[in-house]
C-alpha cells in the first residue's frame, strides 16, 4: 500500500523535510473526504497533507465483504478508547456506563457505520447559529451525492425494499397523529447508492475506496503535469500536539518525527473527542473546549406482527401476496422522528423490518446480511427462524443527551497526550424523561401505528438475542453505551463558542475544526449527512480565499 497509495518511509522522509502543503489533514473519516475532494475538484494547485493514526484494514464497508467479516462488528477489540471515565460516570448514573470507542484504522468509522443519513430540520436543529443552519442546508444536496444517499424507497436499493418499504412507511404516516410525541416519519435515507454500477444489492459508503481515487487521479494528473501529487498519506502516524508561537500552528509533533506546518491551514477532521483531545494539549486559549459533551443514548426493542395481518388489509395482487407469504425476503427501513414535549429533547427511532419466510435458506442469510439497513441492530438468527409468518421489527431508538454542564471533557494528569482526558456524562431528569417518552412512543409505533389488529397481535423479545423467547409483554432494553459523541467544540458567533462560523478554533489563526465535536447541540439525527456538509462548506470557503489572495 506504501509503494502504491500511502507515503513510504523514505517519501514520508523527504516530505516532511521539503515539502510544503496548503492543507493538512488530520484523520480519514468522513469529513476528511468532503473537505479533500472539494477541495480538489475546486483548485487545480492545492496541495494536501493527510496524516492517518491507523494502519490500512478494511477496503470498504463490512456488509459490502463475504459475510464472515460481519462478526468485526461484534468484537469491540477493533475499537479504542483514548479517554477515561469519570467516577461519577461510572457509579452514579443507573443507565449510561461507558462511551462507544473510535476505529483507529484508515476510514476511521466509516467502514462499520450504519449508513443512516437523515436531513435534519430546521426546528431538529435548536440553538444553532442561523448561518450554520444555512451553510448545512445549503450543501446537503452535494454532501447526499458525494455519500451516495437515497431513501430506501429509491430504485437504487432493488427489489428487497419494495413492498413491505412502501407499504409499512404508508401505513406509519397515516397513523402518525396517534403517537403524542411524534414529529415525523419518512423512508430512511441511507448511503448505500450505486450511481456508478448496475447492482442488485445496495452498497454501504465508507471512505476508503473514495480517498484512493482522489489518490489515483493526483498521481495521473501530476504524471501529466510533470510535478509532485497534489494528495499525500502518511498512514500509522498520531499526531500527539501542535506546536504554535504567536497563536499560528506552526509544527506537528507525531509519532513519526516533526511535520512544519508553514503556511498550510491544519484541519482537524478526526473524532470529536480525540480532535479535543489534540486541541487541550496543545492550545490553552481554547478555554471552553470540552466543557460541553452530547451524545446518543440507545434503546433496543426487538418486536414481530403476523404477516398476515398486514396481507389481509393491503391492496396487491394475491400472487404478491403469496410470494411474500411463503418465498421472498424482504426489507424496510423507516425514519420516525419526534420530541419529549416536556423537555423538547428529541428522540427517533431506525426502524428495520425483516420479512423472511425461508429463513434458513443460504441465499437469504447473505442477502439479507448484505443488505440490512443497519447490520448491527438486526434480527439475530433464532429471532427470524421462530418467525416465518411474521415480520420482524427491529427498533434502535435514540435519544437526545443534552442540556447538562455537568456533562464534559477535561484534560487530566496523564503523561501520554493522546488518551489524558476525562470523560464525564451525569444522567438528568430531563434525560430519563426523553427516554421514558421515546420507550413509550416506540411501542405506539408498534401497536397502533403498524399493528393491524392492535397491541395484542404484537410479540416482543425477551432475553439474549440467541437464547431468548417471544412473549406478548413489553420488553426493552436500554444499552449502556452512549453513540455520536459531539458538541465539545461547538460553533457560534458569541464569546462562549469554541468556534466561529468560519470553523476556525478562536485563538488560533490557521487551524479549523470539523465533525460533530461543533454541533451547539445535539440533536438525535444522525450526524454524518451535516457532518460532510459542512466540511464541504468550509473547503468552499478556504478555497475561495486562497484564490482571493493570489489576484
Amino acid at each position: 500500500m506504501n509503494h502504491v497509495f500511502f507515503l513510504s518511509p523514505s517519501e514520508w522522509k523527504k516530505t516532511r523535510e521539503e515539502k510544503q502543503f496548503d492543507y493538512i489533514v488530520i484523520g480519514t473519516g468522513f469529513c476528511a473526504l468532503g473537505f479533500i475532494e472539494r477541495v480538489i475538484n475546486k483548485d487545480d494547485n492545492a496541495r494536501i497533507l493527510l496524516i492517518e493514526r491507523g494502519s490500512f484494514f478494511l477496503p470498504e464497508h463490512v456488509q459490502n465483504l463475504p459475510t464472515s467479516y460481519q462478526k468485526l462488528l461484534l468484537k469491540q477489540a477493533l475499537k479504542t478508547f483514548p479517554w477515561t471515565l469519570s467516577s461519577k460516570t461510572l457509579n452514579l448514573n443507573k443507565y449510561i456506563k461507558w462511551q462507544h470507542g473510535i476505529i483507529p484504522f484508515f476510514g476511521g468509522g466509516s467502514t462499520l457505520w450504519s449508513a443512516w443519513c437523515p436531513e435534519p430540520t430546521t426546528a431538529e436543529m435548536n440553538g444553532w447559529p442561523q448561518a450554520t443552519i444555512k451553510a448545512a442546508q445549503d450543501y446537503f444536496k452535494t454532501a447526499k451525492r458525494l455519500l451516495n444517499v437515497v431513501g430506501a424507497n429509491d430504485e437504487e436499493t432493488g427489489n428487497i425494499f419494495d413492498h413491505w418499504q412502501n407499504k409499512l412507511t404508508e401505513r406509519l404516516k397515516q397513523n402518525l397523529q396517534d403517537i403524542k410525541s411524534a414529529t415525523r416519519v419518512q423512508h430512511a435515507q441511507i448511503a448505500v447508492g450505486t450511481p456508478t454500477i448496475t447492482s442488485t444489492d445496495v452498497e454501504k459508503f465508507s471512505t476508503p475506496g473514495p480517498l484512493l481515487d482522489e489518490v489515483i487521479k493526483c498521481q495521473e494528473e501530476a504524471k501529466k503535469r510533470q510535478i509532485d501529487s497534489r494528495l499525500s498519506i502518511v498512514t500509522e502516524c498520531t499526531v500527539t500536539r501542535i506546536w504554535q508561537q504567536e497563536n499560528q500552528a506552526t509544527a506537528l509533533e507525531t509519532t513519526r518525527g516533526v511535520v512544519n506546518v508553514g503556511d498550510s491551514k491544519v484541519i482537524l477532521a478526526m473524532g470529536s473527542i480525540p480532535s479535543t483531545t489534540l486541541v487541550l494539549n496543545s492550545f490553552p486559549q481554547a478555554k471552553n473546549a470540552g466543557k460541553r459533551f452530547t451524545a446518543h443514548f440507545i434503546s433496543a426493542i426487538v418486536a414481530r406482527i403476523p404477516r398476515d395481518d398486514f396481507l389481509e388489509i393491503f391492496d396487491w395482487e394475491e400472487s404478491i401476496k403469496n410470494d411474500l407469504r411463503k418465498k421472498n425476503l424482504e426489507l424496510a427501513a423507516i425514519y420516525f422522528a419526534g420530541v419529549d414535549q416536556e423537555t423538547q429533547g428529541q428522540y427517533h427511532i431506525q426502524l428495520s423490518a425483516i420479512s423472511d419466510p425461508d429463513p434458513t435458506n443460504k441465499t437469504h442469510i447473505d442477502t439479507a446480511a448484505r443488505n440490512m439497513p443497519d447490520v448491527v441492530a438486526t434480527a439475530s438468527p433464532k429471532q427470524l427462524e421462530t418467525s416465518k409468518d411474521y415480520i420482524v421489527f427491529v427498533c434502535a431508538v435514540l435519544g437526545e443527551l443534552f442540556d447538562n454542564p455537568g456533562n464534559g471533557l477535561q484534560k487530566n494528569d496523564g503523561d501520554d497526550p493522546t488518551t489524558n482526558v476525562t470523560l464525564q456524562v451525569l444522567e438528568t431528569d430531563k434525560d430519563l424523561s426523553l427516554w421514558d417518552t421515546m420507550d413509550k412512543a416506540t411501542f405506539e409505533v408498534l401497536e397502533q401505528g403498524l399493528s393491524p389488529k392492535g397491541k395484542d397481535r404484537v410479540e416482543y423479545w425477551h432475553g439474549d438475542p440467541d437464547t431468548g423467547q417471544w412473549k406478548r409483554e413489553r420488553h426493552k432494553t436500554r444499552v449502556p453505551g452512549l453513540v455520536h459523541e459531539a458538541s465539545t467544540m461547538w460553533i457560534g458567533d458569541d464569546e462562549e463558542a469554541v468556534v466561529g462560523l468560519d470553523y476556525r478554533l478562536k485563538g488560533v489563526e490557521n487551524v479549523y475544526i470539523t465533525g460533530a465535536s461543533l454541533w451547539p447541540t445535539g440533536g438525535s439525527w444522525n450526524p454524518t449527512l451535516t457532518m460532510v456538509a459542512l466540511a464541504q462548506h468550509l473547503a468552499d470557503n478556504l478555497t475561495e480565499q486562497a484564490k482571493e489572495i493570489k489576484t
